[in-house]
């Protein structure tokens, strides 16, 4: 079946889309020939040697994705466009945070289907995408990217490091990232490295699976319009910070 189609199929009439599987089609779209059902095969296996760690709260299920599996942030060559692809950051075990939380969050979805006590949810911090993982203790903020848990108010940091100013604390910044926005960000990320290399034709494939999510979007409209236009008239966007 056609990839888009496939992705179109996987998030109609659903309240959230199974993220695992939408990003690993989306992968596909950028390595023909790539069988999203056997890559999946990756996060099985992941979820049954979680079960055997055992991974039982936020503090072993850190140390078993960062630790033990080696999952970590790939800070020597963040911008590389292998980060982005879902297959290969689970073979690489590298890839830029909102990757890195997906595969953090596709094992406790895994685990969570076993009647499981642990579940998570995306953050959608600007410019560094966290995890929140709920245990029997409460609730946690997991930076994937260095593989740890961490305070707000180290997220506060993270927020100064990246734009060179300190930020009033506000919750808004801690705000549950359903499946559609985490694939949006994703495809987000992809758009901006294939237009830095001038891949317009692939900067389109992500605004069309962008639209697919959200049909009715001014803003990515308007990026397709403009898009088109850069197309016609040959000229070279920049980069952006990847999240």
């Amino acid at each position: 079946m056609n990839r888009r189609k496939l992705f179109l199929n996987a998030i109609t009439d659903v309240q959230e889309p199974d993220i695992a599987t939408c990003a690993m089609i989306i992968a596909g779209e950028f390595q023909p020939g790539l069988d999203v059902h056997a890559e999946l095969g990756a996060i099985d296996s992941l979820a049954t040697e979680a079960r055997s760690f055992p991974v039982v709260d936020a503090a072993s299920l850190v140390e078993f994705l960062s630790v033990e599996k080696g999952f970590i942030g790939n800070s020597d060559d963040y911008y590389s466009l292998s980060n982005s692809l879902f297959n290969q950051v689970l073979t690489s075990k590298r890839g830029i945070p909102i990757t890195l939380a997906l595969v953090y969050l596709s094992v406790v979805r895994k685990l969570k289907s076993d009647t499981h006590a642990l579940s998570a949810w995306g953050i959608n911090f600007p410019g560094h995408f966290l995890v929140a993982v709920r245990d029997d203790k409460g609730e946690h903020l997991l930076d994937p990217f260095k593989g740890c848990l961490v305070s707000k108010d180290e997220c506060y940091s993270i927020i100064a490091n990246l734009y060179g100013r300190q930020h009033e604390p506000d919750d808004r910044y801690f705000e549950p990232a359903d499946s559609r926005l985490l694939l949006r960000r994703i495809l987000e990320n992809l758009k901006a490295i294939n237009l830095q290399k001038g891949h317009a034709t692939h900067a389109m494939a992500c605004l069309d699976y962008q639209l697919m999510l959200y049909p009715n979007a001014d803003d990515l409209l308007q990026q397709q319009t403009d898009l088109l236009k850069y197309l016609r008239d040959k000229d070279q966007p920049g980069e952006s910070r990847l999240q």
